[in-house]
């Protein structure tokens, strides 16, 4: 039974998200009566949901039926919050849940759902996913930084960074050291994330972007792809190659 109802709490979680129980608690301990005159959304639903999340350790309520966070969800499900999932479960878990329900299909045809591994349809996809994964991506993108000492390297260090995508772990690169230079490699219409995250930004001229197109051809002709022009001495050479 458990295995046969572990679709539930991700979905839980999700609808709550998406009718803003979870922000609309931020701001103190209310009941369901209350939470739907701020979030247009029924009392019956709230109320259902709010319990099981009372039962998931993601809610609490007391006597007078009022509910409040939880430190977890305090921490993960709150919108603004630098580490929320509330992205991905709010968009990303139910595209993932609605391809999951194919999959006797998909063995027996032995082909996917969706080849997110096409350009097309996988930029449309990872574009909404690594948006919504960066709050999982960013500190241990920051842990890598720290690892390599990145803050006090006084040498010139290239990264190459493949499958780029949001280009988080350049940017948590980027932010250690001035020293660092990031080169980007994905699909073209990838880069449009980088556009945004970066217009306006100091670190947007330590960034380079190379089209994954771009740097198989040119991988096949010359060691280097894709990395700036700028003509480096044989002892900046051996220090790239070996960070790389």
């Amino acid at each position: 039974m458990e295995f046969g109802f572990a679709y539930a709490p991700p979905l839980i979680i999700g609808a709550a998200v998406n009718n803003k129980v979870f922000d609309s608690l931020a701001t103190g301990a209310k009941t369901a009566e209350q939470i739907s005159k701020e979030t247009r959304a029924s009392v019956r639903g709230l109320r259902t949901i709010m319990n099981a999340l009372v039962g998931l350790d993601l809610l609490k309520k007391d006597r007078k039926e009022k509910y409040s966070l939880t430190p977890e969800s305090a921490a993960f499900l709150l919108t603004d919050k630098p580490g929320t999932q509330a992205g991905f479960f709010a968009t990303i878990l139910p595209r993932l849940v609605s391809k999951w329900l194919s999959l006797p299909e998909v063995v027996r045809e032995g082909r996917p759902v969706l080849a997110v591994n096409q350009e097309e349809p996988g930029t449309e996809f990872f574009s909404q996913l690594v948006e919504n994964i960066i709050p999982m991506s960013y500190p241990s993108a920051q842990a890598l930084a720290d690892h390599l000492k990145l803050a006090k390297t006084k040498d010139d260090m290239r990264v190459l960074d493949l499958a780029a995508g949001s280009g988080i772990w350049g940017i948590a690169l980027i932010e250690k050291s001035p020293h660092v230079r990031v080169t980007a490699v994905d699909w073209a219409g990838m880069f449009q994330l980088h556009r945004r995250r970066f217009a306006g930004s100091e670190f947007r001229k330590r960034l380079r972007h190379c089209d994954a197109r771009s740097y198989l051809a040119q991988r096949r002709r010359r060691p280097e792809p894709c990395v700036a022009q700028e003509n480096f001495s044989r002892a900046q050479a051996r220090r790239h190659n070996r960070h790389r």
